[in-house]
């Protein structure tokens, strides 16, 4: 048996794009956290705040009491029978 030596032209290309995009992901990443921080906008706030399921269901509740029975049945058939 003889020893084959491998050459560099036998051998398979070196992936570097996984390592270079792992890199380039961390960088984004730190430059993410490492930004500094923006002033509060109350506006921001009040709609983060009105998209709240704990603030939704209750407004919605809200909703349902103001609605004649027709609307209500017709949008329980709509449910039902989507078609």
């Amino acid at each position: 048996m003889t020893v084959h030596e491998v050459t560099a032209a036998e051998r398979p290309p070196r992936r570097s794009r996984p390592l270079v995009r792992r890199i380039l992901r961390a960088v984004l990443v730190f430059r993410l956290e490492l930004r500094p921080p923006q002033p509060l906008d109350a506006g921001m706030i009040l709609l983060a705040w009105l998209r709240r399921p704990g603030i939704e269901m209750p407004m919605h509740s809200l909703a349902r009491c103001s609605e004649s029975a027709t609307e209500r049945f017709r949008r329980r058939l709509d449910e039902v029978y989507p078609f």
